[in-house]
């Protein structure tokens, strides 16, 4: 069923994953923008539709909804191997399934996606550019998590997380190793940063910025590492940068 220049919001599954998405405010067109949530928040596709509904970016936006998992607080659990990167490695791997059935249910022709993400979500639309899973127009990542050491990292100073390394993590983590793509970047980047993001975030961060070339940092003051407060200001950051 094709629903090209529908005024209301879509709600489906593709590939498993469950997505909302909202239709271009000025017509119909080929443009499709995928955004990931956040593991914290915002945490679902509906609420982060609400943070950052990007209104003025001519385009269908997509909002694809995690896996449903909690990190594991439990003895023997990796936190690595058996949540964080099964995490981002499914919703990385779905997208091009996801993205054959939502052009077949808007209507749209195939043509370069922009990605957007928050965190874990940052990752993934990171990852899927760097992957070169699909034509890549534009990214945008708010906060992201570019190495999984930089999450252990960050676990381990707010949450009290430990982790030992076991070959298979260091595997797992090698895997998501957004850095190692840097070089050879393939769409413009975008990296917005609240002034109070973790620390353990920010060295990682800065490396991918200086590494890929042209990409723009945006520093926005107030902003913590959850998209709960300034979403106003990382919205317009986005919508200027997709528009």
């Amino acid at each position: 069923m094709v629903i090209k220049g529908t005024t209301g919001t879509v709600h489906g599954t593709a590939a498993g994953v469950r997505y909302v998405a909202l239709p271009p405010a000025h017509g119909p067109t080929d443009r499709l923008v995928l955004l990931w949530h956040l593991v914290g928040h915002p945490g679902t596709p509906e609420d982060m539709a609400t943070a950052l509904p990007l209104r003025d970016v001519p385009a269908w936006r997509v909002y694809p909804a995690l896996p449903a998992t909690t990190p594991p607080d439990t003895t023997g659990a990796d936190p690595i191997t058996d949540w964080y990167a099964p995490l981002v490695e499914s919703s990385v791997a779905a997208v091009p399934t996801l993205l054959e059935h939502l052009r077949d249910r808007l209507g749209t022709a195939p043509a370069p996606v922009d990605l957007v993400g928050g965190s874990a979500g940052g990752h993934i639309a990171l990852l899927t550019a760097a992957r070169r899973l699909t034509p890549v127009r534009r990214i945008a990542v708010i906060n992201p998590a570019v190495t999984a050491e930089a999450v252990v990292d960050a676990s381990t100073a707010h949450h009290g997380l430990h982790h030992d390394w076991t070959p298979a993590a260091r595997d797992a983590a090698r895997d998501l190793d957004v850095l190692a793509h840097a070089p050879h970047w393939p769409a413009p980047l975008l990296l917005v940063r609240g002034d109070q993001e973790y620390p353990a975030f920010r060295p990682v961060q800065d490396a991918l910025h200086t590494a890929v070339p042209g990409s723009r940092l945006v520093q926005v003051p107030g902003l913590a590492h959850m998209l709960v407060s300034h979403t106003d200001l990382v919205d317009a950051e986005v919508t200027a940068w997709l528009a």
